[in-house]
């Protein structure tokens, strides 16, 4: 049987945890180990019994506590996972694990936001997941992702050098697969992804901007290989970034004409609405606010894509 190590950040807070644990309880496979890798300053957690729970004392983000669950384990293989994720079928570890034939160094499954939990979410929350709801290739995600141990070890794991709060899975994806395939298998994975609070327009704007870095940061280091990445099929979710050269254009053209910048901004305040064009389907009295929102949401990504490009990085931080 295959030695594989489970590797979930709790960050102070073990709230889902027991249903996770159940969940991987009842797997055919069963994990070698499970590893608590904690990085809150001020935890003092009392893990269930059964785990292993380690401090990680330079953790920042998701990629700092899994590298360190990576060299506390001691399987041939990682499982990285998030506490509000369960696997949908008992067999969704086999199914991995069966996948990774020689040739592949990981297997990630299919990754589902039920729409139950969705809808329990406030306005702002609904816009920012509607792109999410139901299964979605995701690729690496940290929610159930199989990656053989060495090469994980051999690469250096996530690079947190480079993509601190965002952008971390998919350059894992794309150094993984200099090492081998990684394959997107049918299994798959609830990620319930609770909102411990009700979001506003603010927390839209600043996980827009963060994930726009980070954008910028692997467009300057991947270029056009960001397309082996399942996600970049995700057409809503990447027009904006054919949209970009719009916005110096009308810059450029308003000293000559206009009439001619105010067609281009015309135009992207429509074409903008198609960039998150699942947020309308969000029935609420506030949705029409959207028709604002959604030119603010392409400028403040237009602003990250730049500066992620330009430095090279994401470092931007929702909790500044």
């Amino acid at each position: 049987m295959p030695t594989i190590s489970v590797i979930i950040p709790v960050y102070g807070n073990l709230g889902d945890l027991d249903r996770l644990l159940d969940g991987l309880a009842k797997q055919t496979i069963h994990p070698h180990e499970i590893i608590l890798v904690d990085s809150s300053p001020k935890s003092s957690l009392t893990p269930p019994p059964g785990v292993k729970y380690v401090r990680n004392p330079e953790g920042n983000a998701l990629s700092w506590d899994y590298n360190y669950g990576a060299q506390q384990a001691t399987g041939d293989f990682l499982l990285n996972m998030q506490q509000d994720c369960v696997p949908e079928d008992p067999q969704a570890v086999e199914t991995l694990y069966n996948s990774l034939t020689n040739k592949r160094v990981a297997a990630v499954p299919l990754v589902t936001l039920p729409r139950e939990n969705w809808e329990q979410y406030n306005f702002w929350g609904k816009v920012m997941m509607a792109r999410w709801i139901g299964r979605v290739q995701q690729g690496i995600s940290g929610k159930l992702d199989l990656i053989r141990r060495d090469v994980f070890l051999k690469i250096g794991g996530y690079d947190t050098e480079r993509f601190s709060f965002a952008g971390e899975d998919m350059d894992l994806f794309l150094r993984l697969s200099e090492q081998g395939e990684v394959f997107v298998s049918n299994a798959e994975i609830f990620h319930y992804h609770s909102q411990k609070r009700p979001l506003r327009f603010r927390d839209m704007l600043t996980k827009h901007y963060q994930l726009a870095e980070s954008f910028g940061a692997l467009f300057r280091r991947w270029g056009l290989k960001l397309k082996q990445i399942p996600y970049s099929g995700h057409w809503t979710h990447h027009l904006s970034k054919y949209l970009y050269p719009l916005l110096p254009l009308a810059v450029v053209t308003a000293f000559f004409s206009l009439k001619c910048a105010g067609a281009i901004g015309l135009a992207l305040l429509v074409l903008t609405q198609f960039t998150n064009m699942e947020s309308w389907r969000v029935r609420d009295p506030k949705t029409p606010l959207l028709l604002l929102a959604n030119p603010i949401l392409f400028l403040a990504g237009f602003w990250g894509t730049l500066l992620g490009f330009v430095t090279g990085k994401q470092r931007y931080s929702q909790n500044k």
